[in-house]
């Protein structure tokens, strides 16, 4: 195989992708590239070639993939995507992400739980809209919906939407007013079951205080 290219990455600083007879093979490290003094038109074998993947890109994705786990959590999915991203070689990207699970650096059901109760507690979204906000990041339909049980959140839930709704119907029943509401409510992941049950009761809460 021959070194067809060499080129700067534009997402990656200080790092090169590597062409071999015209595809793109991994990306390297400016420092590791001119260790290894690899040059375009020079000749790897795939030794050469197995080499390089197995020491010096498994230990460069290694040690990014510590730097953005050290700053934040991330979610499997994520991860393999910037690893693929910086390093070009999915086999790499593999071994990194069972390393980062073996240590728990990675784990999506501790992820899906976390990410569920600041949801639920604090931006007070209902159940199905954080069920799809998890598996928009990656994590599986049984992980996210194993997350939001775990919490046994419906009292708090039931709580929330009471709040956010006395706050955007302000006492204003009107079949406008409250069908706005409702699209509001169930956008933000409040089944409409629930959403109608407390809608009756604001009602009837409301017309009770009318008649004292």
């Amino acid at each position: 195989m021959k070194i067809t290219k060499i080129e700067p990455q534009k997402k990656h600083k200080n790092r090169m992708s590597v062409f071999l007879d015209e595809k793109f093979a991994f990306g390297i490290d400016t420092f590791s590239l001119y260790a290894l003094k690899l040059k375009e038109n020079d000749e790897i074998d795939e030794k050469q070639l197995c080499e390089i993947k197995n020491t010096i890109l498994f230990e460069s994705a290694k040690n990014y993939a510590a730097n953005l786990v050290s700053a934040r959590s991330y979610t499997e999915r994520t991860m393999k995507q910037k690893l693929m991203d910086y390093t070009g070689d999915e086999a790499t990207a593999n071994k990194v992400i069972a390393l980062l699970k073996e240590y728990k650096l990675i784990d999506d059901a501790d992820f899906a739980r976390r990410f569920a109760s600041d949801y639920i507690n604090l931006k007070k979204y209902g159940r199905r809209r954080i069920k799809y906000k998890l598996m928009e990041k990656g994590i599986s339909p049984e992980t996210a919906e194993n997350a939001i049980e775990e919490l046994d959140c419906a009292d708090v839930e039931t709580e929330n939407l009471e709040k956010l709704m006395i706050k955007k119907l302000s006492g204003n029943f009107d079949i406008k007013n409250v069908m706005k509401a409702k699209r509001y409510f169930a956008a933000r992941g409040y089944s409409f079951d629930d959403i109608d049950s407390t809608l009756r009761k604001l009602k009837a809460e409301s017309e009770d205080g009318d008649s004292c």
